[in-house]
């Protein structure tokens, strides 16, 4: 009588073997535990000239956290400043994870970095007009420069946007620039705007709310 070869071995042996075994379709299971998830795919190698551009990026996003932070040291925690400072640092955090699922070092925070001081809060928010437009500009040259991995692309998207739409207006509201431009709201009312502004640290909201809802919203005391 044949005995089975089953019947001979440890029952332990017997696991292995059916583990081992390929399925029926003929192809062997993967054994790692997360098999049934799609693994995601690494992220595009940056050739030299993207990574040169997010680096540049980098950089200038940066210098606007270190200018913000001048301001909030001299004036206070002053809007809009409080609040774009904390956008600042996320755009340079979203540029560093791009380095960093690459592997690539990130370039370190510049200690210290030398940054104008201003008379008042008004003085500031006309400086920073300036940098949130070359910021915008500097973003249109990185795009337009040529193909960019998709997830560089929208990095460089997302902080241009913040700046154009966000930022920048912002500022605008609180250098009284805004209300030159007929922001709907009439030559007195901007004019009592700049002067909320100007007196953003101690009389920002009570001005803002007598002669012009912009500056009281965007400029004084967070």
């Amino acid at each position: 009588m044949k005995i089975s070869l089953l019947k001979t071995l440890p029952v332990a042996a017997v696991a292995g073997l059916l583990l081992l075994a390929p399925p029926a379709g003929g192809r062997a299971q993967s054994a790692d535990p997360h098999s049934g998830h799609a693994v995601a795919a690494p992220p595009a190698t940056l050739s030299d000239s993207v990574r040169t551009a997010v680096e540049e990026a980098l950089r200038d996003e940066l210098r606007g956290e270190a200018i913000y932070s001048r301001v909030l040291k001299d004036h206070g925690d002053v809007r809009p400043f409080s609040n774009v400072v904390r956008a600042e640092r996320r755009h340079a955090s979203f540029l560093e994870d791009l380095l960093k699922a690459r592997g690539l070092v990130v370039p370190a925070r510049p200690a210290g970095t030398e940054a104008p001081a201003y008379a008042s809060v008004k003085d500031a928010c006309a400086a920073a007009v300036e940098f949130e437009a070359t910021n915008v500009a500097l973003y249109d040259r990185l795009l337009a420069a040529g193909p960019l991995p998709d997830d560089v692309k929208q990095a460089f998207d997302h902080n241009r946007m913040a700046s154009l739409d966000h930022h920048k207006p912002a500022f605008e509201r609180c250098a009284g620039v805004a209300a030159a431009h007929g922001a709907g709201r009439g030559a007195g009312r901007g004019a009592h705007s700049g002067e909320g502004c100007g007196h953003g640290r101690g009389h920002g909201q009570g001005h803002g709310r007598r002669g012009g809802g912009h500056c009281g919203q965007g400029c004084g005391r967070a």
